[in-house]
C-alpha cells in the first residue's frame, strides 16, 4: 500500500455539502496522461463512492465538473453536451501567485514545493477578487489548490444573469454568460492571463475536488470556506491544515506503480473503504 492509497484509506474524505456530488461528473488523473471517468462505474457518486475509488485507483489528482448534469455519466465531447442536460453550476477562478509577483525572498520548501511569500501574494489577490465578486454574488467558497494559489467558487452564479437561453445549444448559454462575467472581472483585477481567462469561461472544465490530494506537492486541496475564513488564516496555518505526508520528489515519481485496479471491484473492499 503506497502513501496515496494509505491517505485515502485513513483520511476521512469529506466534500462540503455546498456541492451536490450526485450531479457532478468525476475524472481522476493516474499519471502519464491517463484519465479515468468515475461515472462509468456508477452513474451517480456520493462521498463514500468517491473515497472508495480514490483508495482503489490511487489518483494523483481528482477532478469534478463545474456544471451540474442531469446525466453526468454521459459527459464527454462538448458537441454532445446537450444530451447530458446541463442544469446549473458554479463559476470558478484559479488564482495563482505567478500571475503577479512582487519582489520577495523566493524560498521553496524542500518537502512541499511551495513558497510562503508566493502564497501570501496569491491570498491577497484572492481576497481582492472576492471583494469584487461580492458586488454581484454572495455565496463564495475558497479552496486552497494544494500548490500555488487558491480556487474561488461562486456558488450562486446564474447564467441567466448574463445571457439568454438557447434550448438547442445550452452549453453556448453557459459559455457566453461566463465570458461576459469574466470580461467584467478582468477590467477590475489582475488574476487573468490568457490561459486563466480561457479556462474560466469554459463550462466543460473540471476543477480539483476540495479536500482531495494534490499529486504535485502532496498537500491537501483544503476547503477554506468563506473569504472571511481565508482572511483570518495565515499561510503557515493553511499549510499546516493541508499537510499529509512529506514527499522526497513530486508524487508523480510514483506513477510507475500499478493502478491497483486489476480485476473486478469487490464489495468487501468497498465496505473496507467506507468503514474507514
Amino acid at each position: 500500500m503506497d502513501e496515496i492509497q494509505r491517505f485515502y484509506l485513513d483520511y476521512p474524505l469529506q466534500v462540503p455539502c455546498l456541492w451536490n456530488l450526485s450531479r457532478k461528473h468525476f475524472r481522476v488523473s493516474l499519471g502519464e496522461g491517463r484519465f479515468v471517468k468515475l461515472n462509468k462505474f456508477e452513474n451517480r457518486l456520493n462521498g463514500r463512492d468517491l473515497k472508495f475509488y480514490c483508495w482503489q485507483l490511487r489518483p494523483r489528482h481528482v477532478y469534478f465538473s463545474v456544471l451540474n448534469w442531469l446525466f453526468p455519466e454521459r459527459v464527454g465531447k462538448k458537441y454532445k453536451a446537450r444530451y447530458c442536460v446541463p442544469l446549473n453550476g458554479e463559476y470558478v477562478i484559479d488564482v495563482d501567485a505567478h500571475l503577479i509577483l512582487f519582489t520577495h525572498k523566493h524560498k521553496v520548501d524542500d518537502h512541499w514545493y511551495v513558497c510562503n511569500e508566493c502564497l501570501d501574494m496569491a491570498k491577497r489577490m484572492t481576497l481582492q477578487l472576492c471583494e469584487i465578486i461580492q458586488r454581484y454574488y454572495s455565496r463564495i467558497a475558497v479552496v486552497f489548490s494544494g500548490c500555488a494559489g487558491f480556487h474561488v467558487h461562486v456558488m450562486d452564479f446564474d447564467y441567466h444573469d448574463w445571457g439568454s437561453y438557447r434550448e438547442r445549444d445550452p452549453i453556448w448559454c453557459h459559455s457566453a454568460s461566463r465570458f461576459k462575467f469574466t470580461k467584467l472581472l478582468q477590467k477590475q483585477t489582475h488574476v487573468f492571463d490568457r490561459a486563466h481567462f480561457t479556462v474560466s469561461v469554459d463550462p466543460m472544465r473540471v476543477v480539483t475536488v476540495p479536500n482531495t490530494l494534490n499529486g504535485k506537492t502532496g498537500l491537501i486541496c483544503r476547503f477554506i470556506g468563506s473569504p472571511k475564513n481565508l482572511e483570518t488564516l495565515s499561510i503557515p496555518e493553511i499549510l499546516e491544515l493541508s499537510k499529509t505526508f512529506p514527499v522526497q520528489g513530486h508524487l508523480e515519481a510514483l506513477e510507475g506503480s500499478s493502478m491497483g485496479c486489476n480485476g473486478p471491484m469487490k464489495s468487501c473492499a468497498k465496505k473496507l473503504a467506507e468503514a474507514a
